[in-house]
Order: C-alpha cells, then structure tokens, then sequence
C-alpha cells in the first residue's frame, strides 16, 4: 500500500493530538474511572488532571461507556457551577471520549478550558438526566385552560398553592417567565408564525392536578395550539456554558454531541484560532426530547485569528446557532493627553499593551483614526473591578472625546462555517457574524424558524455593545429551505445593523457581501432585507416558491435601506414566486444597478 507523504501527516494528526509524537496517554481506569458504573467521576478526574497539571502533551483516554459527573460539594462558592474538567493553565491536553456518555447532575459546566494551547476536545457526548427544561404534550385545551401530560418520571413535579414546580437535581423551579417554544408534534420544528411564550402568560397560570401525569393550567390563552403539539418549559436561563473556553489559543473540538447545557453549548471569549468539526448541538431524539441548550449553540466573543466550523448541527438549542462578534466599549472620559477611561461592562473584551483601536463616531458608527495601546490597568473599588484606564502611544488631545467608542482591531476573527445543518427546530436565528476578518458561509443547509444569517452591529446605548462592521462576507452554495417561519429577523437573509441612515449619502456601516450561487426554497416574500452596506451582491441565485406555510412577512423579495452600489443579476425566478420587486428608502437610484435574468420591479417602501 502507498502512502503519501500528506496521507502519512493526516494519519498522525489524527493518531495523536496536535500531531505531537510524544504525547503521554493515560488511560483513565488507572485512575480507578470504569465506564458504566454510575459512581460519581468529578472527584477523580480533579485529581487525575491536578496530578498531570504540568505535564505537556496529554492524552486522557475513556474507554467507551457512560461516566457520571456531580458538583464539587467542597468548592468555594456552593452557589457557583461545578466544574467536570477544569483544563487551565495547560499545553498540548487531549480528552479524548472514544464515543463515551459524560452525563452531568445539577449545577455543572462540563468543561472549562482557560489560558490553555493546544487543546482537543474529541468523541464523547454531553447530556443531563434531568435536564434544566422540561417538556409535556399539549392534550387538551380552552379559551382559559391547558392541559398538559407530563411524564412525571423524566420531568419530576408537584402542585403546591396552585403552583406548578419542577424538580430537578437539587433545585425546584416554576415555570420561566421568558422562553417557552410550542413544536409540532410530527417533525419537531417550531410551530410557524410562532415565538417566545405564544400562548400567553403561562408563567401565571394557576394549576390543578388531573391525576394520572395530566395537569391543568389556567390562564387566558393568546393561541389555540393543535393537540399533540409539545411544549418546551424553560427554568432557568445563562446558569453555565457546556464547553467554555476562555483566554486560550489553538483548540480543536471535534466529534462531539452536546444533547443538553445549562446555557451556550460551546462558548469561547478572548481566545485564538479554534475549529469546531461534527460538533452537533442537537435534541437528544432517543429521549423524544425537541430540546437541547438553554440558550445559544455557540458564541465567539472577542476572540481572534480563525475561526472554523464545519459539519455540524444545531436543533432544539435555546438560541441562535452562531454568533460571532467583538465589543465597543464607550469612552467614559479622557483622562489627559495619553489616556482614557472605560467603564467595566459585561461584554468587555479588552484592549492590552501591543493592541490596536478603532476611534468610532458614535454618532455615525464610522471606524476614524486608529490608536495603539501602551498599557492597560484595571480600576478597582473593594477589590471590584469598576473600570479600566488605557493609555495610548499617540497623543489623543482633540481625536478622543467622552461618549466615542473603541473596537479593538486585533480580536476580530477571519470566520470559514461549512457543510453545517441549521435545522427549524431551534429556537432565533442561525449564524450571526459581525466581524471585519474574512467570512466565508459556504454549502451549508438552512431550515430556521428566525432569519438563517443576521449581520447586524450594536450603536451605542445598545445593552450588548456588539461590533464588528464587515467588510468581506461571501455567503456562497447554500440552501435556504423554508427559512423566516417566524419573527425572528426581518428575512431569509437580515443585515439589520441598529444604525440606521439619516439620508441618501448617509456612509454605510457593513461593507462588501455577496449573496450568490445559493437556493432558496421559499414560501414568503422575504428573502433579503439589508440595511446601511456599501457594495452588495445578489447574484446567480436560484428562487424556487413552495407555498409550504402561509406568508406573513412584508410583501417585498429584496427591501434595501441606506445601501450603496447594489447589484442584482442572473437569478433564477420561479415564475410562481410572489412579489419580484425590490424597495429602496434613503437610496439614490444610481446606488441599484440590475442585469440579467429576473430583474425586480422598483418601488419605495410602504411602511
């Protein structure tokens, strides 16, 4: 047998982690871990990564089988999640599943990597018994009534003062007040036209026991759902990510199912090239379960050099499938000619000595002069950290000023998503990138209940801060099936940045996307709503009308606000397909140029 040269790297990539030849393996059984026997493994696996804390290169091994992981009762704060691997401060670490269960109870972040390199992450999946969301089956309802069936051994409850509660694992729990998502009972997607609490105020509903598993709520519905449907119950929100990684460089995570989280699947904050291959945050189907995340799939906050995801699956999740993005941070006041003051916030990413800045307008959300940091430190108050004072090497007399913000240039990621499926069975939007690195969105498959890609971009007073104006986005070779059943987003495809133009030479804030070589299977208007881009493509796409759901979005295919130098050409248009126009506000008519096949009618909007 031949083997190539390439053919012989791959195999000892794939044979060790990072391709390091000398890697120490451990198998986990010398550590007395035995897959199956439902011991609780936290204990041991703190030691065993304690033991190995400085040692390069790695490898933990599992032989194939369930492991179970309960809180640390001796942590510090009893109030905080318990960790089930606690990789910091570590080189050249490989966790390695071999297709093993990781079952988690209660309070618990299964993974916490931080300021870490060269990490792997691969073959396992990562589940709770008794999930922090519960689910019924809608059998019965009334203008004022639901009656839910409830399997009262997966989802523990009992009624107390006409209160519903949820048990889980050491804590109880009524229903929540801000998601709870209906699905259809055949294929699980969620109901169409329908988003957070459709049926009212569930939350305040009082209870009363039918026996048997059935409960009655009373309360005054917003809609009659079809019996069978099932509902998703939320009970707690942003309570621990499943994978968190945080100030760390080259991770790779691949062949892994994250079937439950008690808030983002995988999240990533101030950290350097990562990859996400067949990593599926998906419903556990075995369990019937049409949930999987409380809340996002995944999110990149601030991280830097490249991100890559590829073949992986998103359903059920409690938010969007990908958001990537960096943060402003407002300028509280300038200190003197070198520094300024920043105040601390939750999304703050930071600005270290070596970094660069973008100056932004506030005003007009316009990237100005670029500065370069000298050095960072942190203002405390009783040990809190209540903001953070930065000085710059150039003198900023006349070019900074209180109530600018600042992006930093450095941690905005290139971004390459491919061969993903982003299924109607989640809840939000699928990927949202706000980055100016290079994105490419390429052969991936859409089936979303909110708008399949949303590029958006926070101005200032906005509570999440979130920048990244892009400058080069290719969304190529994708299927859009049925997108936009529901109002998350303003189309298939949204550029919605919050800045909105003030006239028809207002400058724009993204930059440089193009739309083409993609089909859309549609039933609806609204296929692309772009706001505030200089130079936009939408090209060479094929348009296939459905007439799967009713319609219920504005009446325009392509709804342009404040765009500049717009091209449109060569789609192909189903005859059948609604609407073929497009509308313009705050545009010049010399800003749309059309050719080709399937040119659109132009109008003003009819807001």
């Amino acid at each position: 047998m031949r083997i190539t040269l390439i053919s012989f790297l791959l195999l000892l990539l794939n044979s060790t982690c990072f391709g390091q030849q000398d890697t120490v393996e451990i198998n986990v059984t010398d550590y007395n871990i035995h897959p199956d026997s439902r011991d609780n493994i936290e204990p041991k696996i703190r030691k065993l990564l304690d033991e190995n804390r400085n040692r390069r290169n790695l490898k933990l091994v599992f032989p194939r089988g369930r492991y179970d992981f309960w809180p640390n009762e001796g942590r510090e704060d009893p109030s905080e999640p318990s960790f089930g691997f606690d990789i910091h401060d570590a080189s050249g670490v490989c966790i390695d599943g071999q297709g093993s269960e990781f079952v988690f109870h209660g309070k618990m972040m299964p993974f916490n990597v931080q300021n870490a390199a060269d990490i792997t992450l691969r073959n396992f999946s990562i589940d709770w018994d008794r999930p922090f969301i519960s689910q019924a089956e809608i059998v019965q309802c009334g203008d004022d009534f639901l009656d839910l069936k409830i399997d009262e051994n997966v989802y523990p409850y009992e009624i107390e003062n006409d209160t519903l509660y949820f048990k889980g694992e050491d804590w109880r729990s009524k229903i929540g007040t801000d998601y709870n998502n209906i699905f259809n009972a055949g294929n699980k997607d969620i109901v169409s036209q329908t988003a957070d609490n459709p049926l009212g105020e569930i939350s305040d509903a009082t209870a009363k026991s039918l026996g048997k598993g059935l409960v009655r709520l009373h309360f005054k519905l917003e809609m009659k759902p079809a019996l069978g449907t099932l509902i998703a119950l939320w009970h707690h929100y942003y309570v621990a990510d499943g994978i968190q990684l945080r100030q760390s460089r080259r991770l790779r995570l691949e062949q892994i199912n994250i079937y439950h989280a008690l808030s983002i699947g995988v999240s990533a904050a101030d950290c350097e090239d990562i990859t996400l291959k067949q990593v599926n945050i998906i419903a556990n189907v075995k369990k019937n379960r049409v949930f999987s995340t409380l809340a996002d799939a995944t999110h990149f906050g601030g991280c830097k050099g490249r991100i890559v995801i590829d073949s992986c699956t998103v359903t059920g999740a409690g938010d969007d499938f990908v958001n990537i993005h960096g943060a402003y941070a407002p300028v509280v006041k300038v200190l003197n000619d070198h520094e300024a003051l920043l105040p601390q916030h939750d999304t703050y990413i930071g600005f270290e000595k070596g970094e660069k800045a973008w100056r932004v307008d506030s005003a007009t959300m316009q990237r100005r002069q670029i500065l370069s940091v000298a050095e960072h430190v942190d203002e405390l108050e009783n040990d809190n950290v209540i903001g953070h004072r930065i000085k710059f090497n150039e003198n900023i007399t006349g070019i900074l000023k209180s109530g600018d913000l600042l992006e930093n240039i450095d941690k905005n990621p290139d971004v390459e998503i491919t061969n993903c499926r982003v299924m109607k069975s989640h809840r939000g939007r699928g990927i949202l990138v706000t980055s100016p690195g290079k994105v490419r969105i390429f052969n991936n498959y859409f089936k979303t209940a909110g708008s399949a890609i949303l590029i958006e971009g926070d101005r200032q007073g906005n509570e999440y801060y979130e920048s990244g104006a892009v400058k080069d986005v290719a969304i190529e070779n994708n299927v859009f099936d049925n997108c936009f059943t529901s109002e998350w987003g303003q189309g298939v495809i949204s550029i919605s940045p919050d800045i909105i133009p003030k006239d028809a030479v207002s400058p724009a804030y993204h930059h440089n996307i193009r739309i083409t070589g993609n089909t859309f299977k549609h039933y609806d208007y609204a296929l692309l709503y772009a706001r505030s881009v200089d130079t936009l493509v939408f090209s060479s796409n094929k348009i296939i009308y459905t007439n799967t759901y009713p319609p219920f979005s504005r009446k325009v295919n392509v709804y342009l606000d404040g765009c500049r130098h717009v091209t449109i050409g060569d789609n192909i248009c189903d005859a059948a397909f609604p609407g073929r126009n497009v509308w313009i506000k705050r545009m010049k008519e010399m800003d749309l140029e059309q050719y080709g096949s399937c040119p659109l009618k132009v109008s003003p909007p009819e807001d």
